[in-house]
């Protein structure tokens, strides 16, 4: 499974959880065509879509260098 960022960190780890490492990588294994095995694909192969919680950290460091970065953004 490709995990590029933290959000795919959570969304594997969650997927995992609910489904088992077993039918996780069986469900990597059964990607069509050239989908790349990113845990958003491989949801869709177990037919569940990922929680919106998952797409916000409660890392409060990542939370600064969001605040940091949209301030820069703004000047």
């Amino acid at each position: 499974m490709i995990t590029e960022n933290e959000r795919d960190k959570r969304a594997a780890a969650w997927l995992v959880e609910q489904f088992g490492a077993e039918a996780v990588a069986e469900a990597e294994n059964r990607l069509a065509g050239a989908r790349r095995p990113y845990p958003s694909n491989i949801a869709k192969v177990l037919g569940v879509t990922l929680p919106e919680s998952l797409k916000r950290t409660e890392n409060p460091v990542a939370r600064q260098k969001l605040a940091a970065m949209k301030a820069m953004l703004t000047k």
